[in-house]
């Protein structure tokens, strides 16, 4: 270890998330190298103001009482040109927040005091300070009065995937507020950790969607009136504690459709929907957690986000975006908190542009609840699931699976995609695969008294669960609650949705129950039947297409009916409990109608599982994407450096 190395200087005080207690008075936004930065009127620490020879040097050429400084923890109290280079190059590779605008002034702390080293008129001044308690990374100073700030810098949501911007604003850090500065999000620096104790999820940052309780913030729903009716919430969701528990560090809230329903861009009366950054940043960003899918694959100052999933809503906007995203087995993490559709059909959803960022948010998710699936072993042998289409399927139809033996599909491209992801499949797990096709095997061993059509079967099912609970549990007693509050007047909401909350108040409980009765029948045949293991360390993979890289323009109206009530491939997960993951794969060129210009969208498809099983699905998939069969995406219009 060199003398520059970072030594830790800090006692208690010295947790991830120190000094980062912002407290909910007057905020400052202050430019420093041409970057904007957000701070408040809680200083992170007061020293001694400085002298004012020193004070007058260092404000000349600024146009406020604040300067930059960056803070050092050094096993030594002098700093020549070669360390602070060494370092700058260090920070400036590893944080988007800090630039080397910061040097002006550098906070040297070593076990024995704190000194600074000021740069003015070309000579570097050391002088010494009060002893500081401050982690190393970027923080701006008031000579003034002493006051040393740490900064966040200010990222715009340029694809409006976000409700607001949040930062902690409370000594536990149990406690948010709302970063009051337009379209911007606060983004504090990945610095201040290089010898404390890590936690898994240490540096990440990460945003959730605004159908999940933060406490400090109002949940909004999707819909105003909601929003600005009831109180900011008292306490977080617990996944929300968990992971910051885990060291990630939350920025703020992601937009939602209404009531989590699903509705297109132009079903959208409160808030703008997200723009999904892909392509021609044109295209639709999907439904319910569209938000969070856009966030993910737009910002690379953003490591994750949380979005929950019923019917699709955590797979489908990951498919269309162009990111991973994992619906977790039902109930493996805890609901409360949690705004709920359907508590049989709901799950939280994770995104990232890795699967291996997945698999490490998910551990930290699940393991206080969970310890001994750990030490689980991994599988022996897999069973490579390849579902196929009906012979002869219309081109309209053909995009559920795979093509049909030895048939040519509507989309070549494409599904040489899919093909050459297989083949890497079946090499690497040293297994061939097993096609089959789900209707087919319905008839054939589908539970008595079942229609031999799926989409009889099990069609109506999501329109059923997915209306009924949410308009008793949380709709219903949310009109109520306005109207008492405005003096008969109803709240508003979208007419689509409704439209489906009427459908789901003629839903008797009677119905209800068949219909719930139906799933778990459904549920059993998939899980025992077409995820059924041969052997005890067999691990079964049913893998089939998510998205095609097809345009879909967020311009586009919704014709169809209120309610898709044909067969869906998402309810295979959502039916069953399984954990279900869209995975990247490749992505297509195509011609866009808005710019008259070639453009790229995402191909993906979807691997599942048993259920309860979601470690080991992500331990293989971080395993792929290690040996380059799968691959992370990049942030922004295109999902990969190269055009493979």
């Amino acid at each position: 270890m060199t003398n520059t190395d970072m030594s830790p200087m800090v006692t208690k005080e010295e947790t991830f998330h120190a000094f980062w207690a912002h407290a909910q008075n007057t905020t400052i936004h202050t430019v420093f190298g041409g970057i904007e930065y957000y701070l408040d009127q809680a200083p992170a620490q007061v020293i001694t103001p400085l002298s004012s020879s020193l004070s007058d040097g260092l404000f000349s050429g600024l146009n406020e009482d604040l300067f930059p400084c960056t803070v050092l923890n050094l096993r030594k109290d002098q700093l020549n040109r070669k360390d602070l280079d060494a370092i700058s190059a260090k920070f400036a590779l590893y944080d988007d927040v800090w630039t080397r605008a910061f040097l002006k002034a550098v906070i040297i702390q070593t076990r024995h005091g704190s000194k600074m080293r000021i740069a003015q008129d070309g000579v570097h001044i050391l002088q010494e300070i009060d002893f500081t308690h401050l982690l190393t990374g970027p923080y701006a100073l008031r000579p003034s009065t002493g006051e040393i700030f740490r900064v966040a810098r200010l990222w715009k949501d340029d694809f409006s995937a976000f409700i607001g911007g949040s930062l902690a604003c409370s000594a536990q850090l149990r406690q948010f507020q709302w970063v009051t500065a337009g379209d911007r999000i606060a983004v504090p620096s990945r610095l201040g950790l290089e010898h404390t104790s890590r936690p898994p999820l240490a540096k990440l940052r990460f945003a959730v969607k605004d159908t999940i309780d933060v406490a400090g913030l109002e949940t909004g729903l999707g819909n105003r009136c909601y929003r600005e009716l009831y109180s900011k919430r008292p306490s977080s969701a617990q996944c929300i504690d968990r992971l910051l528990d885990a060291g990630a560090i939350l920025v703020g809230k992601t937009k939602t459709t209404q009531f989590a329903e699903g509705q297109v861009p132009t079903q959208w009366t409160d808030y703008l929907a997200p723009y999904n950054p892909r392509g021609d940043a044109y295209q639709s960003p999907s439904s319910s957690s569209a938000g969070s899918a856009a966030a993910s694959a737009a910002y690379p100052w953003l490591d994750f986000t949380i979005g929950t999933d019923t019917g699709g809503s955590t797979r489908h906007p990951a498919g269309i975006c162009g990111t991973y995203g994992m619906r977790t087995s039902t109930n493996i993490i805890s609901a409360a908190g949690i705004y709920s559709v359907s508590p049989f059909l709901d799950s939280l959803g994770v995104f990232a542009r890795s699967a291996a960022i997945i698999e490490a948010v998910i551990k930290s998710l699940i393991e206080l609840s969970h310890p001994s699936w750990f030490t689980t072993q991994p599988p022996v042998k897999y069973k490579l699931l390849y579902p196929f289409r009906a012979k002869n399927t219309k081109p309209q139809d053909s995009c559920r699976w795979f093509p049909y033996p030895g048939e040519p599909g509507n989309a070549v491209h494409v599904e040489a995609l899919f093909e050459e992801t297989i083949q890497k499949l079946e090499a690497h797990l040293k297994c061939t695969r097993s096609p089959f096709n789900l209707d087919d095997a319905w008839r054939e061993t589908r539970p008595v008294g079942q229609d031999e059509s799926l989409h009889n079967a099990i069609g109506n099912l999501y329109t059923v669960l997915s209306t009924h609970s949410c308009v008793r549990r949380t709709v219903d007693p949310f009109i109520a609650d306005f109207e008492t509050e405005n003096n008969g007047r109803p709240p508003s909401i979208d007419s689509v949705v409704k439209a489906r909350q009427d459908h789901g108040r003629a839903i008797t409980p009677r119905q209800h129950d068949a219909a719930l009765r139906s799933a778990k029948v459904f549920s059993k045949w998939f899980r025992e039947i077409i995820l059924a293991k041969s052997t005890e360390d067999e691990f079964p993979l049913l893998v089939f297409p998510q998205s095609w890289g097809f345009p879909a323009y967020r311009d586009e109206p919704d014709d169809g009916p209120l309610f898709d009530s044909s067969f869906s491939t998402y309810s295979l997960s959502y039916l069953s409990g399984c954990p279900d993951c869209t995975v990247p794969v490749g992505e297509v060129p195509c011609w866009s109608r808005v710019t008259d210009a070639k453009m790229f969208l995402p191909v993906s498809l979807s691997m599942l599982s048993l259920p309860d099983t979601d470690l080991q699905l992500l331990a293989l998939l971080s395993e792929l994407e290690d040996k380059g069969i799968l691959r992370p995406v990049k942030a922004g219009v295109r999902m990969y450096d190269d055009t493979r």
